[in-house]
């Protein structure tokens, strides 16, 4: 087994799993470490927010809107010249709008998601914190959770390796040992962002102090994307915001192509379909032919404005260039 056969390996397992793994590459001091930390973040909310008399939506928004405006101040401070302006200008407008959703669902399985597409970032006050250990989590321990996640949650809206929606032109077709096939279009690359994402939004909490949990669920993923780096230095801090799956997964060798997504495909039905990576009997992609006339104007034009704004950003570089294949 060479080097990215294993790193692909560890993407395979359930996220049950891959934090049981987590854990065990920890000592107990180490773990207990995380745990502190996210008391202490509890203890400064309680004193933040003491007697200020909002409702359990407001304190979260309120937070993390706050929280926010220091993430994205240090994101202006160390990418602004590398993220494309359209992208980058969006990001900043957060600050400005309700940009902060605060949702009380208990139909809804998600508890903290990003909408990249609105620049929004949606939290669950019925799912967040809550665990078999701790059903009833009081707002200041949801609040630190929350704040725990957001810089990951923020760094969707710069680092989107899925193409847009509308432009999503493959579909996974994954095939299981009964016989039954799993389909997804708009998922190929999911391994790229979530691995991105988490990456470098944990390197920018580090540097500058800022408070973050990690997400070991997506370690595995983020050791795919520190091996693409190592092996392929054109794609970097530099060009990183300005790329989606087509363009890393086309600077590939087609070796590592195949392993990429056979590994992927895997993953996303262990993650997504609650699979078992031996279920899985075959797995392909599968190109669809994009109507553009069902495409509103104004997103078209919104999306031509991004790729050009992209590609100039990758041009400026001078160490990769690629042009959209769609627009």
């Amino acid at each position: 087994m060479n080097e990215f056969d294993g790193i692909l390996y560890e993407t395979v397992f359930s996220t049950k799993e891959t934090v049981e793994r987590f854990k065990s590459g920890y000592t107990n001091e180490e773990l207990e470490e995380i745990l502190k930390a996210q008391e202490a973040e509890i203890y400064r909310l309680k004193l933040k927010y003491k007697n200020l008399g909002l409702s359990d939506s407001e304190l979260m928004k309120c937070e993390l809107m706050d929280y926010m405006r220091k993430i994205i101040s240090f994101i202006n401070t160390e990418y602004s010249n590398l993220i494309p302006e359209d992208r980058l200008d969006k990001l900043n407008k957060m600050l400005n709008i309700n940009s902060v959703v605060v949702i009380n669902d208990e139909n809804d399985n998600h508890d903290f998601s990003a909408d990249s597409k609105n620049f929004k970032v949606i939290v669950n006050l019925a799912k967040i914190g809550k665990s078999l250990n701790n059903p009833n989590p009081d707002i200041y321990t949801q609040m630190a959770i929350a704040n725990g996640t957001l810089p990951h949650e923020i760094f969707h809206m710069i680092i989107q390796m899925l193409k847009p929606e509308e432009l999503a032109d493959e579909r996974m077709i994954i095939n299981t040992v009964e016989g039954n096939v799993i389909t997804s279009r708009g998922m190929v690359g999911f391994m790229l962002n979530e691995g991105f994402v988490e990456k470098f939004s944990s390197e920018l909490c580090q540097k500058y102090g800022l408070y973050y949990q990690i997400a070991p669920q997506y370690l595995p993923y983020v050791d795919v994307c520190n091996y693409i780096m190592r092996n392929y230095p054109q794609i970097n801090e530099n060009t990183i915001f300005s790329l989606d799956e087509s363009d890393i997964m086309g600077i590939l060798n087609s070796e590592e192509r195949q392993k990429y997504y056979q590994a992927e495909m895997i993953s996303f039905a262990v993650r997504h379909k609650n699979r078992k990576a031996k279920d899985i009997v075959g797995a392909s992609i599968e190109q669809i032919k994009i109507d553009y006339s069902n495409i509103p104007k104004a997103r078209l034009e919104e999306i031509k404005n991004y790729y050009l704004m992209k590609n100039k950003k990758l041009q400026e570089t001078s160490l990769l260039k690629t042009e959209n294949k769609h627009l």
